[in-house]
């Protein structure tokens, strides 16, 4: 069972882009919507090097939007397309200067 679930998480890292953003405790979240409309958002609060990680559900999903509680930043739309999100490495990247948006790489 242990590795179901290792299966289904993605792991994240949060990076300051010149590398003096504050990345430890802060709160990332993953709002979903599956395909059958029922929505839930899932939390984690970075470590000390950047690092959260979420349980991703199996069911598909319609919406799914990634965000964390930095000033300005506006979340991103993962674009799930009626697909399970699938596990991996989510990086995201944040202006040191200018807190005002993140960037991704998915798997």
């Amino acid at each position: 069972m242990a590795d179901d679930a290792a299966a289904r998480t993605v792991y994240g890292r949060l990076v300051g882009l010149a590398g003096k953003a504050l990345v430890a405790e802060v709160l990332v979240w993953l709002a979903i919507q599956t395909a059958q409309g029922d929505s839930s958002t899932l939390e984690s609060v970075t470590n000390d090097d950047g690092v959260f990680s979420f349980e991703l559900p199996t069911e598909p999903l319609q919406a799914a939007k990634l965000g964390a509680v930095l000033e300005g930043v506006q979340p991103l739309d993962l674009e799930p397309q009626g697909q399970p999100l699938e596990p991996g490495e989510i990086m995201l990247f944040v202006d040191d200067f200018v807190p005002s948006h993140l960037r991704y790489t998915a798997p």
